[in-house]
């Protein structure tokens, strides 16, 4: 490791020489990889443009200190994708932004069992080369969503990136240069995306805020699917339940595989675990849909909805009505 880190150093010392300045140098690692760029950012005292750490390996480093690991000090701007932190990958925070994939784990499409042979140790930490490449080559977009865990992301707590207007929430790959001041003096930042298991990678998003008025409480998962002629595609928001009460507003992250445009009709349940016993009305005094990724698109509205539990309502949305 000692010679690869000195090879990486005598590299970037000819690129200097050829007339490239430290600030103009981007080093990309990949699992060890990532730790000796940090390695020879830190021997250069930090002064290195930018540090990308891919999965950054865990094995040997869960203990390390930031002496001994990727940090933020090691480069003007680091920054770090997480899909493995369970296996292969490090826990932790260790840019000035991370990004979770999936929440930093298990990733869809690799194997979940050791039958599976090579591909169930590797899947994951590979993945983190295929998501970059992607944003690299711009196959794909993928938003991350700064957010202290990948849980509150799921629950919808997370969407309006307050902290970055006027622009957006930042993208991974290397066009999170743009947010780079931004991030700079927010200290490190946490960020977090869902994908698909193939490319392009990219869920279409939507935030769901419901105005339910039932009669009794009741907590259930949410099931939601878009129609667009023939086509749908569909979702399961079941990571926990949700609580519906009388006039109250629950707001839920619905990602979907496929992006149908334009949505002609929706169809929602709301499913309780017992599925023997009577099944009550729930009443929604409205749903909204907002499309996250789509902001040219406008969000979709639907009023008084009696439901029964369990069972699936249709509708068609409506243009949300901007006075409600």
């Amino acid at each position: 490791m000692y010679s690869v880190t000195v090879r990486l150093r005598i590299y970037v010392t000819t690129t200097l020489e050829e007339g490239a300045s430290l600030d103009a140098v981007h080093l990309i690692g990949v699992s060890l990889g990532a730790h000796l760029a940090g390695f020879v950012g830190a021997n250069l005292k930090g002064k290195i443009g930018r540090i990308t750490g891919l999965d950054p390996a865990g094995p040997m480093f869960t203990s390390a200190t930031e002496a001994e690991r990727l940090d933020p000090s090691d480069a003007m701007f680091v920054d770090v994708l997480h899909t493995d932190m369970d296996s292969f990958g490090l826990n932790g925070a260790h840019g000035h932004i991370d990004y979770y994939a999936n929440g930093g784990a298990d990733q869809p499409g690799c194997p979940k069992t050791i039958f599976s042979g090579k591909s169930y140790f590797v899947c994951d930490h590979q993945r983190s080369v295929f998501l970059f490449l992607c944003s690299l080559n711009r196959t794909c977009s993928l938003t991350g969503y700064p957010c202290a865990s990948y849980s509150d992301f799921l629950d919808g707590r997370c969407l309006q990136c307050e902290a970055f207007k006027p622009a957006p929430c930042p993208v991974l790959g290397y066009d999170v240069s743009r947010w780079k001041d931004t991030l700079l003096g927010l200290g490190q930042t946490k960020a977090f995306f869902s994908t698909t298991a193939t490319l392009p990678y990219r869920k279409a998003s939507y935030r769901v805020d419901m105005v339910t008025w039932n009669q009794y409480l009741r907590w259930g998962a949410v099931y939601i699917r878009l129609y667009n002629g023939r086509n749908f595609t569909e979702t399961r928001i079941d990571h926990k339940l949700f609580r519906f009460e009388q006039y109250t507003t629950t707001r839920l992250l619905a990602q979907f595989d496929e992006d149908v445009h334009p949505v002609q009709k929706v169809s929602m349940r709301i499913a309780i675990g017992n599925v023997m016993g009577p099944r009550y009305k729930i009443r929604l005094l409205r749903i909204r849909l907002i499309p996250l990724d789509r902001p040219e698109r406008p969000a979709l509205c639907r009023y008084d909805i009696i439901m029964e539990e369990n069972m699936d309502v249709m509708f068609r949305p409506l243009p949300c009505d901007a006075h409600l």
